[in-house]
């Protein structure tokens, strides 16, 4: 099967074309930016690479004709909620007019197997009840979540109007060894770095009260592929961990990980505007198709630490200085020779005849 990934160079594309290319099919991944694939997460050399902003209509266009894909998985977004704040405008260029973009391409060269959009469960905001179910409201508490929330609304619409099988998988959080951007591994790589610093240790935190769904990468993986294979365009389907862990715990493993002392301490600049306290999800849907998870949060966690521990290795392991070498003449391995055993150098001073008359040697 011919499956076009969107977003491929991203956290979840690597382990999910990785996951694609691992059972057969013919994957292609877009990136945005030639750095994207320097990422050191999960390099899969089965994937073939295409460079694609999806706010490029045009661009997008040109691909869908070319590729012809059977199969589309649909994840390049702005996924940061902070950045979402700072510039909310190209966060709904890039998830809006983007998806629309894709949408309008497929429309035209209908994939057969379908389309699965990563939604997001940021869109439910502050849920009216715990577990969340699929029913909830979506009252989306930041830019990134309505932009979600809206991606939702934009599927649906085009599977009514334009007949695409698109399937809606709610991704709850997501981590796992080498994600940027989430807590827990943005805590983790601060201990690694910690551990090879001389000094007081101090690991900046911001609100460590809310509870976070949680899943390892490899768990969603299996759960949005399990939407793809039997998920029904009219219903959304979380995929999550189906219970909640709260910061603070996450935290407390780390600091009982580290291999120095670690004191705590909460950072202004890493408090967000609101949080959600807790968004424990409810996974009777995804459960029905068959999803188990394998993954417990403990392992991720201390595997993500791991990570950033080999990271801190490379970045900091000495470099051996190289030997300087005189212009022209050749390194040799003989031992010096003393001073005494030199040659002496002849003398560039013309000589003096006896008739007073200076000639050159």
């Amino acid at each position: 099967m011919r499956i076009l990934v969107t977003g491929a160079s991203g956290f979840i594309g690597r382990y999910l074309s990785s996951y694609a290319a691992g059972l057969g099919h013919e994957v292609t991944g877009t990136y945005l930016t030639p750095p994207e694939l320097s990422s050191r997460i999960l390099t899969d050399g089965r994937i073939r690479w295409k460079q694609l902003d999806i706010r490029d209509g045009r661009a997008v266009r040109r691909m869908v004709e070319t590729l012809r894909p059977q199969a589309v998985f649909h994840l390049a977004a702005q996924a940061y909620a902070k950045k979402a704040w700072a510039d909310p405008i190209d966060t709904f260029q890039t998830n809006v007019l983007g998806t629309i973009h894709l949408y309008e391409a497929l429309r035209r060269s209908p994939p057969g197997e379908g389309v699965l959009l990563t939604a997001s469960a940021a869109a439910y905001g502050i849920p009216p009840s715990l577990p969340v179910r699929e029913e909830a409201p979506l009252w989306a508490t930041n830019p990134y979540g309505v932009s979600k929330a809206s991606q939702e609304a934009i599927s649906y619409q085009y599977h009514l109007n334009f007949g695409l099988r698109i399937v809606r998988a709610r991704l709850f959080g997501t981590t796992g060894p080498g994600k940027t951007g989430d807590a827990l591994n943005d805590f983790a790589r601060q201990v690694a770095r910690l551990e090879r610093t001389e000094g007081p240790a101090v690991l900046k935190v911001g609100n460590l009260e809310p509870r976070r769904d949680i899943s390892d990468i490899r768990d969603s993986v299996r759960g949005l592929w399990k939407v793809f294979e039997a998920g029904d365009p009219k219903q959304p389907i979380n995929v999550g961990a189906g219970q909640s862990y709260s910061v603070r715990s996450i935290v407390e493993q780390l600091v009982a990980l580290s291999k120095v002392p670690l004191s705590v301490e909460t950072d202004p600049n890493l408090l967000r505007p609101t949080d959600e306290l807790d968004n424990a999800s409810d996974t009777h849907r995804l459960e029905a198709l068959g999803y188990r998870r394998e993954y417990p949060l403990e392992r991720t966690i201390r595997e993500s630490l791991d990570f950033w521990r080999a990271e801190a290795d490379q970045t900091s392991a000495p470099t051996p200085r190289p030997r300087r070498v005189a212009r022209g003449r050749r390194p040799t391995r003989s031992p010096p020779r003393s001073r005494s055993s030199r040659p002496s150098r002849p003398s560039r001073r013309p000589a003096r005849t006896s008739g007073g008359v200076r000639r050159r040697r």
